[in-house]
């Protein structure tokens, strides 16, 4: 058959990039609650003195992501993580009507900010 064009070739080097910038980001869920903190360094992990504050969107928006490197590196950590996170995130709703907040402590799981919009 007709070989593609050369340009066409792929060598892995983007999943190779991908995988290290998920190693680099998995510190941010080591967290008593799995949530991950707002911010990583990546050369040298969370930052000194870092807020254990994260919004409700850097909590939970990482899982799409996270899960899709799991599944194309084979590793399944990545996804294990967002998914821990998000399921943090999800067992701290209110009560009553079932809602979220915005900022959420990664390390005692209460919520910071209550308010929550549509």
């Amino acid at each position: 058959g007709k070989q593609p064009p050369s340009y066409w070739s792929y060598d892995g080097v983007l999943l190779r990039l991908a995988r290290d910038l998920g190693r680099r980001l998995l510190p941010a869920f080591q967290t008593p609650t799995g949530i991950p903190y707002g911010t990583v360094n990546l050369v040298r992990g969370i930052p000194q003195g870092e807020t254990p504050v994260a919004s409700l969107a850097g909590g939970g928006t990482l899982s799409l992501e996270m899960e899709l490197l799991s599944r194309l590196t084979g590793d399944p950590s990545f996804g294990q993580a967002a998914k821990l996170a998000s399921r943090a995130i999800w067992m701290r709703r209110s009560g009553d009507l079932d809602l979220l907040g915005k900022h959420i402590d990664v390390k005692s799981g209460k919520w910071t900010e209550t308010l929550s919009g549509i």
